[in-house]
């Protein structure tokens, strides 16, 4: 994508219902991917909904931009008529995903030039557009699935019921593995394993392989390491790991009962609806995990380009696309006033086929003041949406990415974009969590369920107007977030 608009205007959306939609820590390279897919079309999942991609430091933004919600029931209709899409997608994010790992793999261990490393990076852009374009798909799914349920279900238990009907059929791949280390920390607990046997390294080892890289993301995320699994056994043996692991078995037993229950009260029409949810709150976790594995193999890229070039791998990560193919297949050095700019505040508007502006520096200021700015809740309370119930008071950390959470105290209340599996083991020891992303199938929604973290989702830019050590009351049953009392500056 190019960074400068081709034109001088903007493209409007005084006409348009500008929706804030997730947030993460990122390389400023995957909030260019982001931006390309949602442009490119594709056979199976085209976007064709108007998305801002924000990127400002490190961060990114999601808006969809609609003139009717009306939109977002044509997506899931969509599914609701044809529930084998959800089929396809999976076979979709399968096959794109070992197509890739399978290509990079090869082509990166058997010596490259730089003119085919330059086309290994743009293939290893294209794929991950490709495979991402899933999870947009899933989110205005979630959209719709919030807006049927919302009319459906009038009254103060509607935000629950979403919650319970949405929860996926199949355990997420945070929760399978941690069955599986608290298995073998019951094994070794009981004597039918012994520590350091063969018996139990390959068991250990198997875990590793089959895991390690869950906890990647789009920024400075990393993977765990096979002595990090060994730490973590070592320390689930200490606490029961057999009744730790039936707890959680029976937990997603009665979550399984509480959606079977409510959907026999249903009709057929509403049911297919929750069908939709449940597959799309699995089909989004498959994605990270799979999108995660995609990362963990382009990152042998990076490094290559890193070695040839001087650079750091970070430092590729927070070019341009086209700036980091000139730099290793030109030799074309960036302007580091450049990429400043364009780190420092870009604004990306696509639509499928269609638009494709990008607007960088003061000219993304502008945009943003004109068409994104939201006013500030100057009452103290927010409302969100429930994803998972209780009541909680406790001071509000903000997280935003592994960096925070050392900073994170046992029963402070964490404020996020969003969380991903690396936030886990920082959740065992929160009060409450509130986020900015509120799709069903987020990552923070799934997790806080599984986990019984009392949550409140889907309140725009409340990273920004909670600030670290406010005294918060989270009234997850309500959906409610209230400061009582400021932080001292």
């Amino acid at each position: 994508m190019n960074t400068k608009s081709k034109t001088n205007s903007f493209f409007n959306l005084t006409d348009y219902q500008v929706l804030p939609e997730a947030g993460r820590s990122c390389y400023y390279n995957y909030s260019e991917i982001i931006a390309n897919y949602c442009w490119q079309k594709y056979r199976l999942f085209s976007i064709n909904t108007i998305v801002i991609v924000e990127h400002r430091i490190n961060k990114f933004l999601i808006y969809f931009a609609v003139k009717n919600r009306a939109h977002f029931q044509k997506v899931l209709r969509r599914f609701t008529a044809n529930l084998g899409l959800f089929r396809k997608m999976e076979n979709y994010i399968t096959n794109t995903c070992d197509t890739a790992i399978k290509h990079i793999d090869k082509k990166i261990s058997g010596g490259v030039s730089d003119k085919e490393l330059g086309d290994l990076l743009a293939y290893y852009y294209q794929k991950h557009q490709e495979i991402a374009l899933a999870a947009m798909t899933l989110r205005l799914v979630d959209r719709g699935v919030i807006d049927y349920f919302r009319n459906l279900f009038k009254g103060q238990k509607t935000d629950e019921f979403i919650s319970i009907l949405s929860a996926s059929q199949r355990k997420t791949f945070t929760t399978q593995e941690h069955l599986a280390l608290l298995k073998l920390a019951g094994e070794i607990s009981r004597g039918s394993i012994k520590n350091n046997s063969l018996d139990y390294k390959n068991k250990i080892q198997k875990i590793h392989d089959s895991f390690f890289w869950l906890t990647l993301g789009y920024y400075d995320e990393s993977i765990k390491s096979l002595e990090s699994y060994k730490a973590e056994i070592k320390k689930l043996i200490k606490n029961k790991p057999a009744a730790v692991l039936k707890k959680i078995n029976d937990q997603f037993a009665r979550e399984q009962r509480a959606r079977n229950k409510l959907l026999k009260t249903l009709p057929i029409a509403a049911k297919r609806v929750a069908q939709t949810a449940s597959e799309a709150s699995y089909l989004k976790d498959y994605f990270k995990f799979s999108v995660n594995k995609i990362t963990y193999h382009g990152e042998t890229i990076f490094k290559e380009i890193a070695k040839r070039t001087g650079f750091k791998p970070e430092t590729i990560k927070n070019l341009s696309h086209q700036d980091a193919l000139d730099l290793i297949t030109k030799k074309i050095k960036f302007s580091f006033k450049k990429v400043a700019q364009y780190r420092r505040h870009s604004i990306f508007v696509s639509l499928t086929g269609k638009i494709h502006d990008c607007y960088v520096g003061p000219r993304a200021d502008k945009y943003e003041q004109k068409f994104l700015t939201r006013g500030k809740n100057i009452g103290g309370e927010f409302q969100g949406r429930t994803a998972c119930r209780g009541l909680v008071s406790g001071y509000a950390k903000i997280v935003h990415s592994p960096r925070d959470f050392g900073k994170v105290k046992k029963g402070e209340i964490i404020i996020v974009m969003n969380t991903g599996p690396d936030f886990v083991p920082l959740l065992h020891r929160v009060g409450a969590i509130v986020a900015e992303e509120g799709g069903i199938t987020a990552h923070v929604s799934v997790i806080s369920r599984e986990m019984g973290i009392p949550c409140i989702v889907g309140i725009p830019r409340i990273t920004k107007n909670i600030k670290n050590g406010d005294y918060l009351e989270i009234n997850a049953n309500k959906g409610s977030v209230k400061i009582l009392k400021r932080k001292n500056n």
